[in-house]
């Protein structure tokens, strides 16, 4: 009796810290490689690419349009939205971004920033 409980605590302790290194090389593979590539859309077309992982100092500047203006923020690793003369302030108020299939949308200005990674996610 005393074998067969001896066999399946070491038969759960390596399958989890096979888990736990698993998971520990995704999460530092992920992080140290990745190349994140935010993309500023206005009405469909691309105007500005922005390395986030290249930004030393943080940096504003203006999107405008005959529709209004959106205030952009950018940081290392993250964009945001800062501030906008649109009525529902929803672009604002999605906070900054840093990742793979996160977006920002402002409608009534038609901007959009998304952001790329290398390695998608």
């Amino acid at each position: 009796m005393l074998y067969k409980t001896k066999f399946w605590a070491i038969l759960f302790a390596a399958i989890f810290l096979l888990g736990l290194g698993l998971f520990l090389w995704l999460w530092n593979s992920g992080a140290a490689g990745d190349s994140a590539v935010a993309r500023v859309w206005l009405d469909g077309e691309l105007v500005r690419e922005i390395d986030l992982n290249s930004v030393v100092i943080p940096y504003e500047f203006d999107v405008t349009t005959e529709l209004g203006t959106n205030r952009v923020r950018v940081e290392r690793g993250g964009i945001q939205v800062v501030s906008a003369d649109c009525p529902d302030q929803v672009c604002v108020r999605m906070g900054e971004i840093s990742g793979a299939f996160q977006t920002i949308a402002c409608v009534p200005h038609k901007l959009v920033i998304d952001v790329l990674t290398e390695g998608g996610v």
